[in-house]
């Protein structure tokens, strides 16, 4: 029996690490974490140079140095369990500690790494070993915005008001006392990960907000110049019709170049949230809303108005185009017309010339003839009156053979000087 050994595909290694690239990483019944969101530069080589930093970072204080395909990495730093994740455009630092821990940005973790980044979220999560939310705590919350639901089928709870504190951070309390130490790890990420995509999912409204205005314009510029459109019947009034058209293509291409990326990911950072939250299995109480109400009645609008603009977008792109587009034909047909009548000039003109060449070629026939008779007259003179002929019968006779002769002549030249092509 012959075997066969098939090659691995170039992307298996890669598939295979992407599905251990997070791995849960197992937390007490009591602890503190923490988590930084920073956003990076929009610059090209941002992430990789964050990477590089935190590798040297690692090599100074004798840490475990990170693969260059890490997407996350742990270390213990200064009695705390520190977490390093890398995304597409922000890195999360993430560290565990004792329930009393406060200080909001220890040494040792390797924050300053990530100066040049914009801090974006900050979430502050207790685990704590009852099974529901203790009363006391409750009133830390702000109660128009208190979050208190059952997470998986209600053998644990969770408390949020996504309300910074003094700190800037974001204050979550999770009762995990039923769970095992695998779900409740399992619900502390989910948690974190909410309010970081949270957060992330709504990075592009503002640009939204901030370009509403000039979309706005462009739109009612477009609007005007489509209907002054049926007045430019003048080749110069459509060229500064197409000139303007172009001018508002370049405006509106520089806003979808400026926006099209954030709408993308905010599109993306807002379904991952989604199966987030799903993935918590929460369940109302009698007090306050569920995460998922509460977000999805806050940051679903925010995506929706993205996703408006955005389409909003695309239709000025199109209606751009189009108009454009009529107007190149428009132009094509005016210049087809132009080329026409100057054909049509060209070809009388020339039909002038031909007529004009033959009456002058007729003249010149008649010119050359009475000429050379003439010539005849006197070079005949003599030998007719010798033989006593009569001279002007032997010029009568002569004369049409001679205007015959002169006019095969000119032909024949005609004929030497024009182009085999047009003979």
């Amino acid at each position: 029996m012959v075997q066969t050994t098939l090659a691995d595909h170039p992307y298996r290694a890669a598939i295979m690490a992407e599905v251990h690239a997070r791995p849960v990483e197992i937390v007490p019944d009591r602890c503190r974490l923490r988590r930084l969101v920073v956003v990076m530069p929009a610059e090209p080589g941002a992430m990789l140079a964050v990477f590089e930093r935190f590798a040297e970072f690692c090599r100074q204080n004798g840490l475990s140095l990170p693969v260059p395909e890490t997407r996350q990495h742990s270390f213990v730093a200064a009695g705390r369990q520190v977490t390093w994740e890398f995304h597409t455009e922000f890195v999360t630092v993430t560290w565990r500690s004792e329930l009393g821990d406060n200080e909001n940005s220890p040494p040792g973790l390797g924050l300053e790494v990530l100066a040049g980044g914009a801090l974006i979220g900050a979430i502050r999560l207790d685990v704590i070993p009852d099974s529901s939310i203790p009363e006391r705590l409750v009133p830390g919350f702000s109660l128009p915005s208190l979050c208190l639901a059952n997470v998986e089928a209600g053998k644990a709870q969770v408390a949020t008001d996504f309300v910074p504190d003094a700190d800037r951070f974001t204050r979550f309390e999770l009762a995990a006392g039923s769970l095992t130490p695998l779900r409740r790890s399992i619900i502390v990420r989910r948690l974190l990960e909410i309010e970081t995509y949270r957060t992330m999912a709504l990075l592009g409204l503002p640009l939204a907000r901030s370009s509403a205005p000039e979309l706005r314009r462009i739109e009612t510029e477009l609007t005007t110049l489509m209907e002054g459109l049926s007045a430019a019947t003048t080749p110069a009034a459509v060229q500064e019709a197409l000139a303007a058209l172009q001018a508002l293509s370049v405006r509106s291409g520089q806003m979808s170049e400026r926006l099209g990326y954030r709408f993308a990911a905010g599109h993306a950072y807002g379904d991952i949230l989604r199966v987030r939250v799903q993935g918590i299995r929460e369940t109302g109480t009698d007090r306050g809303s569920t995460l998922g109400s509460y977000i999805g009645n806050r940051v679903d609008p925010g995506l929706a108005t993205c996703a408006a603009m955005e389409k909003r977008l695309a239709v000025l792109s199109a209606k751009l185009e189009r108009a454009i587009g009529l107007l190149d034909v428009r132009i094509g047909v005016d210049m087809q017309v132009q080329n026409a009548a100057v054909l049509d000039n060209i070809a009388q003109t020339a039909r002038s010339q031909f007529l004009l060449q033959r009456t002058v070629e007729g003249l010149s026939t008649i010119a050359i003839s009475y000429y050379l008779l003439g010539i005849l007259s006197y070079l005949l003179a003599g030998p007719l009156e010798e033989l006593h002929l009569h001279k002007t019968m032997a010029l009568s006779i002569a004369a049409p053979f001679v205007v015959l002769a002169v006019w095969l002549m000119a032909r024949a030249v005609r004929k030497a000087h024009t182009p085999s092509s047009l003979q």
